[in-house]
C-alpha cells in the first residue's frame, strides 16, 4: 500500500507528541512499507546508577512508536496498540538507536508491524511485533 502522508507530515506528527519530544525521536527514513526512527542517546535513558545500558522501557517505547507510525503513514488514522511483543537481544549501551518498522499485514480492523532496533553499527538490540487497531469505522 502506498503511503498517503508526506515525509514532512509524518515528521511533524511524530514531533507533535510531548512524549516523542522527550524521547527526541526523529524520522530517519520512510518508504511505502517501512519507516525508521532515530533515537539520539540521552543520559536520562540509563537504567540505573550502577549500569551503563539504556532502560528496556525506552526500547519498548521506540518499538511501539515505530510500529504505530509505519501504519499511520499509509492510513492517516490513529492505530492504538492492542498487543506488543518484544525480545531484547543485547544491552543498548550509551549510543544512538534506530527502530525500523515494516508492515506485516494491513487489515481493515487489525494490522501487524515488525520492528527491529539496531545501533549505529547495525547490531540488533531488540525486535518487536505490534498488533494495532486499524478499525476505520
Amino acid at each position: 500500500m502506498e503511503r498517503v502522508l508526506s515525509r514532512e507530515e509524518i515528521s511533524n506528527s511524530i514531533t507533535n507528541s510531548p512524549f516523542h519530544r522527550f524521547l527526541g525521536l526523529e524520522l530517519a527514513d520512510t518508504t511505502d512499507e517501512s519507516l525508521t526512527l532515530k533515537l539520539s542517546f540521552k543520559d536520562s535513558f540509563i537504567a540505573g546508577d550502577k549500569v551503563d545500558y539504556i532502560h528496556g522501557g525506552i526500547l519498548a517505547s521506540i518499538i511501539d512508536v515505530a510500529g504505530y507510525f509505519v501504519l499511520f503513514q499509509v492510513l492517516n488514522i490513529p492505530a492504538p496498540t492492542l498487543d506488543l511483543h518484544i525480545n531484547y537481544l543485547r544491552a543498548a549501551k550509551k549510543e544512538n538507536l534506530y527502530a525500523e518498522a515494516t508492515i506485516v499485514k494491513l487489515g481493515r480492523s487489525v494490522s501487524t508491524a515488525d520492528i527491529v532496533v539496531t545501533n549505529e553499527d547495525g547490531k540488533k538490540i531488540a525486535v518487536g511485533r505490534g498488533l494495532y487497531s486499524t478499525n476505520q469505522s
